[in-house]
């Protein structure tokens, strides 16, 4: 069955920006260090939870703080400090670009992410990626609903639409609404599951062209 719809995650993906967002996690509670290890630890294991929820968590329970609205908007916006001006200069994924402009006019391409979607949009825009996506979804999005909701928009069959992720939680997202998934390794776990995982995007292309 032919491909019919291209959904890509952002992070992993099309830009190498997953270490940006680890280091940033960790000098935005660098004045915790007894704490550091196990809040580390809790943000790698969790990919799937947008920041905001894990910011929740690590104050309320590994520091033990009572958690507010001002807490949240002080750490939140420390945390677009550190990571919008490093994400917008970072590299492609190696054949990110090559990808895009394969497929761009070809088959709808949806862009996902759990980043906050005024974020997002600031740096696609500002790395000039916004004509490649049909639509962008970020927070407050989960990504199983973004998969329902593209497969509505576009009157596809499960078969017919294939998510590109880089994490298990997006292998999973794809599980649970049984459309097709190519992992792209970008040194997270996919828990040893028997997927096709590529090293780059010029290797997911080549899988991709003749199902398009």
């Amino acid at each position: 069955m032919k491909i019919k719809v291209v959904i890509l995650d952002f992070d992993g993906v099309i830009v190498e920006s997953v270490g940006i967002k680890d280091r940033a996690f960790r000098e935005l509670f660098k004045d915790y260090p007894a704490y550091l290890k196990k809040i580390m630890e809790y943000h790698l294991s969790h990919n799937a939870i947008v920041r905001f929820e894990k910011f929740r968590y690590i104050m309320e329970n590994i520091i033990g703080v009572e958690y507010n609205k001002k807490i949240e908007r002080k750490l939140s916006i420390k945390f677009s400090e550190l990571v919008f001006n490093a994400i917008v200069g970072c590299s492609y994924v190696r054949g990110a670009k090559n990808f895009l402009n394969y497929f761009y006019g070809k088959v709808p391409i949806y862009l996902a992410s759990v980043s906050p979607a005024d974020e997002l949009d600031r740096i696609v825009k500002a790395r000039r990626l916004k004509k490649y996506f049909k639509k962008i979804y970020a927070v407050p999005w989960v990504k199983t609903d973004v998969i329902k909701d593209i497969m509505i928009k576009e009157d596809v069959k499960n078969k017919e639409i294939i998510f590109i992720g880089d994490s298990f939680e997006d292998y999973q997202s794809a599980q649970k609404m049984k459309i097709s998934f190519i992992g792209r390794d970008s040194n997270k776990s996919f828990n040893g599951v028997k997927i096709p995982i590529y090293k780059d995007l010029f290797e997911i292309k080549e899988a991709l062209m003749s199902k398009v």
